[in-house]
Protein backbone atom coordinates (compact mmCIF):
# COMPACT_ATOMS: atom_id res chain seq x y z
CA UNK A 1 0.00 0.00 0.00
CA UNK A 2 1.32 3.44 -0.94
CA UNK A 3 0.97 5.95 1.89
CA UNK A 4 1.50 9.63 1.07
CA UNK A 5 2.93 11.40 4.10
CA UNK A 6 2.58 15.07 5.08
CA UNK A 7 6.30 15.38 4.34
CA UNK A 8 5.49 14.86 0.65
CA UNK A 9 7.01 11.38 0.47
CA UNK A 10 4.99 8.50 -0.96
CA UNK A 11 6.03 5.48 1.12
CA UNK A 12 5.36 1.90 -0.01
CA UNK A 13 4.18 -0.09 3.00
CA UNK A 14 3.68 -3.83 3.22
CA UNK A 15 1.08 -5.25 5.62
CA UNK A 16 0.83 -8.75 7.03
CA UNK A 17 -2.50 -9.26 8.79
CA UNK A 18 -3.06 -12.08 11.29
CA UNK A 19 -5.59 -14.81 10.55
CA UNK A 20 -8.92 -14.18 12.24
CA UNK A 21 -8.57 -17.26 14.43
CA UNK A 22 -5.36 -15.86 15.95
CA UNK A 23 -7.06 -12.73 17.25
CA UNK A 24 -7.54 -12.85 21.02
CA UNK A 25 -8.58 -10.22 23.57
CA UNK A 26 -5.69 -11.08 25.90
CA UNK A 27 -4.44 -7.50 26.16
CA UNK A 28 -4.18 -4.21 24.35
CA UNK A 29 -0.83 -5.30 22.96
CA UNK A 30 -2.68 -7.88 20.87
CA UNK A 31 -3.99 -5.16 18.57
CA UNK A 32 -0.81 -3.11 18.43
CA UNK A 33 1.06 -3.15 15.12
CA UNK A 34 4.74 -3.98 14.70
CA UNK A 35 6.45 -1.49 12.36
CA UNK A 36 9.66 -2.93 10.92
CA UNK A 37 12.39 -0.70 9.47
CA UNK A 38 15.22 -1.94 7.26
CA UNK A 39 18.90 -1.01 7.21
CA UNK A 40 20.90 1.11 4.79
CA UNK A 41 20.69 -0.11 1.20
CA UNK A 42 17.96 -2.62 1.98
CA UNK A 43 14.21 -2.72 1.35
CA UNK A 44 11.05 -3.22 3.38
CA UNK A 45 10.49 -6.73 2.05
CA UNK A 46 13.63 -8.02 3.80
CA UNK A 47 11.33 -8.39 6.86
CA UNK A 48 8.94 -10.75 5.05
CA UNK A 49 10.23 -14.00 6.59
CA UNK A 50 10.17 -12.63 10.14
CA UNK A 51 6.72 -11.12 9.58
CA UNK A 52 5.21 -14.41 8.42
CA UNK A 53 6.66 -16.29 11.37
CA UNK A 54 5.35 -13.72 13.85
CA UNK A 55 1.88 -13.99 12.33
CA UNK A 56 1.86 -17.75 12.80
CA UNK A 57 2.72 -17.39 16.49
CA UNK A 58 -0.63 -17.81 18.23
CA UNK A 59 0.86 -16.71 21.57
CA UNK A 60 0.85 -13.09 20.41
CA UNK A 61 -2.90 -12.89 19.89
CA UNK A 62 -2.69 -11.25 16.47
CA UNK A 63 -0.32 -8.35 15.88
CA UNK A 64 -0.39 -6.80 12.41
CA UNK A 65 3.12 -6.50 10.94
CA UNK A 66 4.03 -3.53 8.75
CA UNK A 67 7.26 -2.72 6.95
CA UNK A 68 8.10 0.37 4.93
CA UNK A 69 10.80 1.57 2.56
CA UNK A 70 12.88 4.35 4.09
CA UNK A 71 13.39 7.54 2.10
CA UNK A 72 15.82 6.95 -0.75
CA UNK A 73 15.30 3.18 -0.61
CA UNK A 74 13.18 0.74 -2.55
CA UNK A 75 10.39 2.67 -4.18
CA UNK A 76 10.38 5.51 -1.64
CA UNK A 77 12.25 8.02 -3.75
CA UNK A 78 11.64 11.75 -3.56
CA UNK A 79 12.16 13.23 -7.00
CA UNK A 80 15.84 13.46 -7.82
CA UNK A 81 16.94 14.11 -4.24
CA UNK A 82 20.58 13.00 -3.73
CA UNK A 83 20.94 9.99 -1.46
CA UNK A 84 23.21 11.82 0.99
CA UNK A 85 20.34 14.28 1.41
CA UNK A 86 17.69 11.56 1.79
CA UNK A 87 19.60 9.77 4.55
CA UNK A 88 20.04 12.79 6.78
CA UNK A 89 18.22 12.44 10.10
CA UNK A 90 16.53 15.76 9.41
CA UNK A 91 14.81 14.03 6.49
CA UNK A 92 14.30 10.54 7.89
CA UNK A 93 12.79 11.49 11.26
CA UNK A 94 9.87 13.64 9.99
CA UNK A 95 9.01 10.83 7.58
CA UNK A 96 9.04 8.28 10.36
CA UNK A 97 6.96 10.33 12.79
CA UNK A 98 4.39 10.93 10.06
CA UNK A 99 4.36 7.22 9.25
CA UNK A 100 3.92 6.28 12.92
CA UNK A 101 0.95 8.66 13.10
CA UNK A 102 -0.66 7.27 9.93
CA UNK A 103 -0.25 3.64 10.98
CA UNK A 104 -1.37 4.22 14.57
CA UNK A 105 -4.52 5.87 13.21
CA UNK A 106 -5.12 2.78 11.08
CA UNK A 107 -4.87 0.46 14.08
CA UNK A 108 -7.25 2.67 16.04
CA UNK A 109 -4.69 4.12 18.39
CA UNK A 110 -3.66 0.87 20.06
CA UNK A 111 -0.02 1.75 19.56
CA UNK A 112 3.06 0.68 17.68
CA UNK A 113 6.02 -1.54 18.38
CA UNK A 114 9.00 -0.04 16.54
CA UNK A 115 11.48 -2.62 15.30
CA UNK A 116 14.56 -1.70 13.28
CA UNK A 117 17.67 -3.32 11.84
CA UNK A 118 20.94 -1.36 11.73
CA UNK A 119 20.11 2.10 10.29
CA UNK A 120 16.43 1.27 10.73
CA UNK A 121 17.07 0.67 14.42
CA UNK A 122 18.76 4.06 14.78
CA UNK A 123 15.76 5.71 13.12
CA UNK A 124 13.30 3.69 15.24
CA UNK A 125 14.95 4.68 18.54
CA UNK A 126 15.11 8.36 17.59
CA UNK A 127 11.54 8.31 16.33
CA UNK A 128 10.39 6.79 19.63
CA UNK A 129 12.17 9.54 21.55
CA UNK A 130 10.55 12.28 19.47
CA UNK A 131 7.14 10.57 19.48
CA UNK A 132 7.02 10.65 23.27
CA UNK A 133 7.79 14.38 23.28
CA UNK A 134 4.85 15.28 21.06
CA UNK A 135 1.61 16.63 22.48
CA UNK A 136 -0.25 14.41 22.61
CA UNK A 137 2.49 11.78 22.41
CA UNK A 138 2.31 9.26 19.61
CA UNK A 139 1.43 5.76 20.89
CA UNK A 140 4.81 4.04 20.66
CA UNK A 141 4.69 1.07 23.02
CA UNK A 142 8.16 -0.44 22.82
CA UNK A 143 11.37 -0.49 20.75
CA UNK A 144 13.28 -3.46 19.34
CA UNK A 145 16.75 -3.03 17.80
CA UNK A 146 18.56 -5.63 15.69
CA UNK A 147 22.29 -5.25 15.15
CA UNK A 148 21.93 -1.53 15.77
CA UNK A 149 24.79 -0.61 18.08
CA UNK A 150 26.54 2.74 18.04
CA UNK A 151 30.02 1.45 18.82
CA UNK A 152 29.91 -1.42 16.35
CA UNK A 153 28.45 0.74 13.59
CA UNK A 154 30.98 3.56 13.88
CA UNK A 155 33.98 1.27 14.26
CA UNK A 156 32.96 -0.87 11.29
CA UNK A 157 31.85 1.95 8.99
CA UNK A 158 35.07 2.06 6.97
CA UNK A 159 34.91 -1.71 6.36
CA UNK A 160 31.27 -1.45 5.34
CA UNK A 161 32.06 1.33 2.89
CA UNK A 162 34.92 -0.67 1.37
CA UNK A 163 32.65 -3.71 1.00
CA UNK A 164 29.90 -1.69 -0.70
CA UNK A 165 32.38 -0.10 -3.10
CA UNK A 166 33.92 -3.46 -3.98
CA UNK A 167 30.65 -5.31 -4.65
CA UNK A 168 29.49 -5.71 -8.28
CA UNK A 169 27.53 -2.70 -9.45
CA UNK A 170 25.33 -4.71 -11.83
CA UNK A 171 24.40 -8.28 -12.74
CA UNK A 172 23.43 -9.98 -15.96
CA UNK A 173 20.52 -11.78 -14.33
CA UNK A 174 18.68 -12.11 -11.04
CA UNK A 175 20.18 -15.58 -10.67
CA UNK A 176 23.66 -14.06 -10.83
CA UNK A 177 22.79 -11.53 -8.16
CA UNK A 178 21.33 -14.18 -5.85
CA UNK A 179 24.35 -16.43 -6.36
CA UNK A 180 26.70 -13.55 -5.59
CA UNK A 181 24.84 -12.66 -2.37
CA UNK A 182 25.42 -16.20 -1.11
CA UNK A 183 28.99 -16.70 -2.37
CA UNK A 184 30.13 -13.34 -1.00
CA UNK A 185 28.72 -14.07 2.44
CA UNK A 186 26.29 -11.17 2.33
CA UNK A 187 23.55 -13.71 3.08
CA UNK A 188 23.77 -17.34 4.14
CA UNK A 189 20.10 -18.31 3.87
CA UNK A 190 19.25 -19.40 0.27
CA UNK A 191 15.52 -18.86 0.74
CA UNK A 192 16.06 -15.33 1.99
CA UNK A 193 18.46 -14.63 -0.86
CA UNK A 194 15.91 -15.76 -3.45
CA UNK A 195 13.19 -13.66 -1.86
CA UNK A 196 15.06 -10.58 -0.67
CA UNK A 197 17.76 -9.88 -3.25
CA UNK A 198 15.47 -9.14 -6.26
CA UNK A 199 13.62 -6.26 -4.50
CA UNK A 200 17.02 -4.66 -3.81
CA UNK A 201 17.67 -4.42 -7.55
CA UNK A 202 16.29 -2.37 -10.42
CA UNK A 203 15.93 -3.77 -13.94
CA UNK A 204 17.51 -2.17 -17.03
CA UNK A 205 16.96 -3.04 -20.66
CA UNK A 206 19.42 -1.74 -23.24
CA UNK A 207 18.59 -0.79 -26.82
CA UNK A 208 20.22 -3.97 -28.06
CA UNK A 209 17.90 -6.05 -25.90
CA UNK A 210 20.46 -6.89 -23.21
CA UNK A 211 19.20 -6.88 -19.65
CA UNK A 212 20.96 -6.00 -16.42
CA UNK A 213 20.09 -5.43 -12.78
CA UNK A 214 21.74 -2.84 -10.52
CA UNK A 215 21.33 -1.89 -6.86
CA UNK A 216 18.35 0.37 -6.19
CA UNK A 217 20.25 2.20 -3.46
CA UNK A 218 24.00 2.72 -3.68
CA UNK A 219 24.74 3.51 -0.04
CA UNK A 220 28.40 4.21 -0.84
CA UNK A 221 27.17 7.58 -2.16
CA UNK A 222 25.83 8.56 1.25
CA UNK A 223 28.56 7.47 3.66
CA UNK A 224 29.04 11.00 4.98
CA UNK A 225 25.73 10.96 6.83
CA UNK A 226 25.64 7.34 8.04
CA UNK A 227 27.91 7.83 11.04
CA UNK A 228 25.81 10.79 12.15
CA UNK A 229 22.74 8.56 12.32
CA UNK A 230 24.40 6.37 14.98
CA UNK A 231 25.95 9.12 17.12
CA UNK A 232 24.60 8.94 20.66
CA UNK A 233 22.33 6.01 19.81
CA UNK A 234 23.32 3.78 22.73
CA UNK A 235 22.64 6.39 25.40
CA UNK A 236 19.41 7.41 23.68
CA UNK A 237 18.20 3.80 23.51
CA UNK A 238 19.02 3.10 27.14
CA UNK A 239 17.24 6.27 28.29
CA UNK A 240 13.98 5.57 26.49
CA UNK A 241 11.22 5.20 29.12
CA UNK A 242 9.81 2.18 27.28
CA UNK A 243 10.32 -1.60 27.31
CA UNK A 244 13.29 -2.32 25.06
CA UNK A 245 14.86 -5.33 23.37
CA UNK A 246 18.26 -5.56 21.69
CA UNK A 247 19.01 -8.53 19.45
CA UNK A 248 22.61 -9.13 18.39
CA UNK A 249 24.60 -11.95 16.84
CA UNK A 250 27.19 -11.98 19.64
CA UNK A 251 27.56 -10.38 23.05
CA UNK A 252 30.84 -8.70 22.09
CA UNK A 253 28.99 -6.53 19.57
CA UNK A 254 27.63 -4.37 22.37
CA UNK A 255 29.52 -1.21 23.19
CA UNK A 256 30.50 -0.09 26.70
CA UNK A 257 27.32 1.95 27.21
CA UNK A 258 25.07 -0.98 26.38
CA UNK A 259 27.12 -3.43 28.42
CA UNK A 260 26.80 -1.27 31.53
CA UNK A 261 23.09 -0.65 30.98
CA UNK A 262 22.39 -4.34 30.44
CA UNK A 263 24.11 -5.19 33.72
CA UNK A 264 21.71 -2.74 35.36
CA UNK A 265 18.73 -4.45 33.75
CA UNK A 266 17.69 -1.43 31.69
CA UNK A 267 16.80 -3.42 28.59
CA UNK A 268 16.38 -7.01 27.53
CA UNK A 269 19.11 -8.68 25.49
CA UNK A 270 18.69 -11.66 23.20
CA UNK A 271 21.67 -13.21 21.40
CA UNK A 272 21.02 -15.06 18.16
CA UNK A 273 24.45 -16.53 17.31
CA UNK A 274 25.37 -15.38 13.83
CA UNK A 275 28.60 -14.01 12.33
CA UNK A 276 26.92 -11.81 9.72
CA UNK A 277 25.02 -8.53 9.76
CA UNK A 278 21.69 -9.56 8.21
CA UNK A 279 20.56 -11.55 11.20
CA UNK A 280 16.82 -11.21 10.48
CA UNK A 281 17.27 -12.58 6.96
CA UNK A 282 19.66 -15.41 7.77
CA UNK A 283 17.99 -16.45 11.05
CA UNK A 284 14.33 -15.42 10.68
CA UNK A 285 13.05 -18.19 12.96
CA UNK A 286 15.33 -17.26 15.84
CA UNK A 287 14.76 -13.53 15.43
CA UNK A 288 10.99 -13.98 15.29
CA UNK A 289 11.16 -16.14 18.42
CA UNK A 290 13.22 -13.50 20.25
CA UNK A 291 10.69 -10.80 19.36
CA UNK A 292 7.73 -13.05 20.18
CA UNK A 293 9.11 -13.97 23.62
CA UNK A 294 9.69 -10.31 24.39
CA UNK A 295 6.17 -9.28 23.35
CA UNK A 296 4.68 -12.22 25.22
CA UNK A 297 6.49 -11.12 28.36
CA UNK A 298 5.04 -7.63 27.94
CA UNK A 299 1.55 -9.09 27.54
CA UNK A 300 1.94 -11.08 30.73
CA UNK A 301 3.16 -8.00 32.59
CA UNK A 302 0.23 -5.95 31.29
CA UNK A 303 -2.24 -8.65 32.31
CA UNK A 304 -0.72 -8.87 35.79
CA UNK A 305 -0.79 -5.08 36.18
CA UNK A 306 -4.41 -4.92 35.01
CA UNK A 307 -5.35 -7.58 37.56
CA UNK A 308 -3.66 -5.65 40.35
CA UNK A 309 -5.40 -2.42 39.38
CA UNK A 310 -8.74 -4.22 39.14
CA UNK A 311 -8.23 -5.53 42.66
CA UNK A 312 -7.44 -2.07 43.96
CA UNK A 313 -10.54 -0.62 42.30
CA UNK A 314 -12.87 -3.23 43.84
CA UNK A 315 -14.40 -2.07 47.14
CA UNK A 316 -13.25 -4.23 50.02
CA UNK A 317 -15.94 -5.88 52.02
CA UNK A 318 -16.45 -4.12 55.32
CA UNK A 319 -16.56 -6.16 58.47
CA UNK A 320 -17.65 -5.10 61.91
CA UNK A 321 -15.08 -5.60 64.68
CA UNK A 322 -17.30 -8.18 66.30
CA UNK A 323 -17.41 -10.19 63.12
CA UNK A 324 -13.66 -10.51 62.89
CA UNK A 325 -12.36 -13.85 64.08
CA UNK A 326 -10.19 -13.77 67.16
CA UNK A 327 -6.50 -13.96 66.46
CA UNK A 328 -4.95 -17.22 67.53
CA UNK A 329 -1.46 -17.30 68.88
CA UNK A 330 0.74 -19.57 66.86
CA UNK A 331 3.33 -21.31 68.99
Amino acid sequence: ELMTLPTGLAVPTYWWHPPQEHLTPVSELSSAAVLCLHGAGDVALCWAQVARKLLRDQRLGGNAIVSADLRGHGRACFGHEPLDESLRLERLLPDMLALVKCISDRVEGEGLILCGHSLGGAVAARAAQEALKMKPPLPVRTVVLLESVEGTATEGLSRSIAWMQARPQSFGSLEDAIAWSLSSGMLTNPQSARENVPPRLVHHEEADGKESWSWRTDVSKATSCLSHCFEGLSELFVALPLPKLLVVGAVDRMDATLEAAHMQGRFRLDVVPHPGHYIHEDRPEEVAEAIAKFLLQLKQQEAAYAKIMEGRASPSSSRSPSANPKRQRVS
